[in-house]
């Protein structure tokens, strides 16, 4: 915590020596929650700075819409010089129907939401998923929420809820140029509410299948110039579509492929005697949260926030690389410090991930375990010149990680472990209005940590605009992905033991030579590779926004990204430079090897290597750069007034790829997603009543992630919401998803998705 005192002094001395940055007639300027508002029936609105709201029933026209996280500056969505989306405040409103927030962006076009389990979502843009995604960035007020060890984000372990979020933005695209590592594929920029916009106190309790129950509580109020704010909640599932896998003891996998469950030993939890006792025991998915911020204006151009978060969560199912984990106790703290005016921002936060007990591993006799800590400062200075024709944004960033895997008897994640590492960034953007119609954006990063090698990250935009609100782009970006702990380090074990003893007899007698050493429990490993480079990526891009009258708004969005240095999914065979293979000196004899093995999986004869602890024979996977690929993509968003009340809006988003180069063919290179995806929305507002469908189609998609090799089979889900404001300050609002019950998986190696119904009720006063 000292770390955090010692910003905060910082802070403050630079709050009160920095009054030559402000200047009352900015026009470039960073955003500041305080430009959203909240109504009295809880739907955020934008406001202009004094607050004012617009009248009753008032659509939010796209033209209206300013976002951030595109150029980290506030702009007109049409004028952002990259493909961004905006989740509207109407549609955060109807979200407390259901509480998740990783359901609002599943109708955004080239964006892919899948769902493993009650609260487990994967969210991806333009392709190359995988079970642990860490190709986006999602910023909680500035702050990554991700755990360090696999940058994973977990959706249900929030401090907030969707009823203090104030706005969501998706930047679809690389974002290295300003972001850094993380912002491979995109940014998802989530902002909360400033307590100086929502003053009251609102109460929202939502109740549905599968014993749904989720209730929070937020009061916000002043003092002078210190605005407060204080934000809890709770939430409880049911997950009864979560089954045991262990078929050796009656578990039925839900389709072919599965990995299998396994009892035993685990390290820290003790012997599992039965995975449906266990399943049983923690069959209720839960997440505490609670949240205090203060907000002291200066001045009206000054604001220092100080802001302390909590949750804990656990009951969690989650899908790896190599089977399901379950997440039963988890707690997560930060403390952010900030302060902003229109010319300079700078904030500092702290974030830890603690697992209070083992997390357990389903499909190998183990557990795993985590703290890590995270301090991150961030500082951001802009300007404009030349009549406001030149806008200029300079920053840098700092990040310290500490990551710890040998906790509470677990059997530790990294070899070698207690890591600690540093990433430093340095970043720049100008923007030229070069003639009245068209403008040049220029970015650049400079990244240098300990954990990878040095990245430059530049970005070039040209925006035109030959009428008013009609916007063409061309957009040039380089981007790159950080290998995670994992990929580098990883000690885990991938499954359960398997029995070659018998294959290793027959054959080294057969053949007369001398025996492998397979066992009767030869062990299967994830380990990582120390090898690992960076992936990265040019994308090219051409984009279109237009406002075709004041009903009809389209975007039509294509892409080309070459990615070079593609950093597989462990797969076995990949890296016999790290592992080596072992094989019996008489090439038919390691014919014979080969098909006895592929008998049992076809992948085990590439897998089976020396371990480097042991030296004893062990199955292993581990992950590599492998490749060359081209990826290309188009994404197109139609919204349509159709008359006062009444949106009807329609996406679609194509993806395809070819690989230029596999150095390994035994690996298989695929997008994990589906190549077409689209969606269909009607909804009605007026009066105070809601009432809306949407259709979601996706295309069936082969799908390769670590043990998990299978096929998405295509899927339409059916979604309705329906609300009514009955007072002023009392909303009721349901959500069905996948109203008509179509059960499917949207992940292989997920479980069966079914219908899920909610209601909720809000109350401000």
């Amino acid at each position: 915590m000292k770390h955090v005192f010692c910003l905060f002094i910082t802070l403050l001395c630079i709050a009160f020596t920095s009054d030559m940055y402000a200047k009352s007639d900015l026009k470039v300027k960073t955003i500041l929650p305080d430009e959203k508002a909240e109504s009295k029936n809880g739907t955020s609105i934008r406001t202009k700075n004094n607050g004012s709201k617009p009248k009753e029933n008032a659509e939010t026209r796209t033209q209206d819409v300013t976002v951030y996280g595109a150029s980290r500056r506030q702009q007109k969505i049409t004028d952002a010089p990259a493909a961004v989306s905006v989740v509207m405040p109407a549609e955060l409103s109807r979200a407390n129907a259901h509480g998740q927030i990783a359901k609002t962006l599943e109708g955004i076009q080239g964006v892919d939401v899948v769902q493993s389990g009650m609260n487990d979502f994967n969210v991806n843009m333009r392709g190359f998923n995988n079970s642990i995604n860490r190709r986006v960035l999602v910023l909680l007020d500035g702050r990554d929420p991700s755990t360090p060890l696999l940058n994973l984000v977990e959706w249900n372990s929030f401090q907030t809820n969707v009823g203090d979020v104030a706005s969501i933005e998706v930047v679809r695209g690389p974002g290295s140029a300003l972001y850094g590592s993380n912002a491979y594929n995109g940014v998802i920029n989530i902002t909360s509410h400033a307590p100086k916009d929502i003053q009251g106190t609102r109460v929202s309790v939502t109740g549905g299948q599968f014993n749904t129950l989720r209730g929070d509580i937020r009061h916000a109020g002043a003092i002078g110039s210190l605005y407060y704010k204080v934000n809890a909640g709770y939430s409880t599932q049911s997950q009864s579509w979560v089954n045991s896998r262990d078929t050796t003891k009656g578990g039925t996998l839900e389709y072919p492929g599965l990995a299998r469950d396994v009892t035993g030993n685990r390290a820290g939890v003790g012997v599992i005697s039965s995975i449906d006792s266990l399943i049983n025991a923690n069959r209720n998915a839960t997440n505490v949260f609670g949240t205090a911020r203060l907000d002291y204006e200066l001045t009206n151009d000054q604001r220092l926030t100080a802001e302390f978060g909590f949750s804990k969560y656990g009951g969690e199912y989650f899908v790896n690389q190599t089977g399901r984990i379950l997440i039963n106790n988890v707690e997560k703290p930060f403390v952010r410090l900030a302060y902003n005016t229109s010319r300079f921002n700078i904030q500092a936060h702290w974030n830890r991930r603690n697992t209070i007990t083992p997390q357990i591993v389903m499909n190998a006799a183990a557990s795993s375990a985590e703290r890590s800590d995270v301090y991150v400062i961030d500082a951001q200075w802009n300007d404009s010149y030349l009549h406001d024709d030149l806008k200029v944004i300079v920053g840098a960033s700092h990040e310290y990680q500490a990551v710890n895997t040998s906790l509470l008897g677990a059997l530790p994640l990294l070899n070698p472990d207690g890591l600690h590492n540093n990433f430093s960034g340095l970043y720049a953007q100008a923007e030229m209005t070069i003639m009245p119609s068209l403008k040049f954006v220029g970015a650049a990063r400079l990244d240098r940590s300990t954990f990878f090698d040095t990245q430059f990250s530049p970005k070039a935009a040209f925006v035109f605009t030959p009428i008013q609100d009609h916007t063409f782009r061309l957009t040039l970006n380089r981007s790159f992905l950080r290998p995670s702990y994992a990929d580098l380090y990883r000690y885990s074990p991938a499954g359960a033991p398997v029995n070659l003893a018998a294959i290793d007899s027959v054959i080294s007698n057969r053949y007369q030579v001398t025996p492998l050493g397979l066992q009767k429990a030869t062990q299967q490993w994830n380990l990582g590779n120390p090898n690992i480079q960076v992936e990265t990526a040019m994308s090219y891009e051409f984009g279109y926004k237009g406002i075709i009258s004041k009903d009809l708004f389209v975007t039509v969005d294509a892409y080309m990204n070459r990615r070079t240095n593609f950093i597989s999914v462990p797969l076995g065979g990949l890296a016999p430079d790290v592992y080596t293979p072992i094989r019996y000196d008489n090439a038919q004899a390691n014919a014979d090897l080969k098909t006895e093995l592929d008998k049992l999986n076809r992948l085990y004869y590439d897998r089976l290597a020396k371990m480097p602890q042991t030296g004893l024979p062990a199955l292993i996977i581990t992950p590599k750069n492998i490749g060359i690929i081209n990826e290309y993509g188009l994404e197109v968003g139609v919204n349509y007034y159709v008359m006062t009340g009444l949106l009807a809006q329609v996406n679609y988003a194509y993806l395809d790829f070819n690989v230029e180069e596999n150095t390994l063919q035994a690996q298989k290179i695929v997008p994990n997603t589906s190549p077409h995806r689209l969606n269909i929305g009607l909804q009605y507002e007026q009066n105070g009543l809601e009432i809306g469908a949407q259709l979601r189609g996706v295309k069936g998609f082969t799908w390769v992630a670590g043990l998990f090799e299978g096929y998405v089979p295509e899927y339409w889900l059916l979604n309705l919401n329906v609300g009514y404001a009955i007072t002023p300050d009392i909303k009721a609002s349901a959500t069905i998803f996948n109203a008509l019950d179509r059960r499917h998986y949207q992940i292989f190696g997920g479980t069966i998705l079914q219908r899920m119904a909610s209601m909720n009720v809000t109350l401000n006063f």
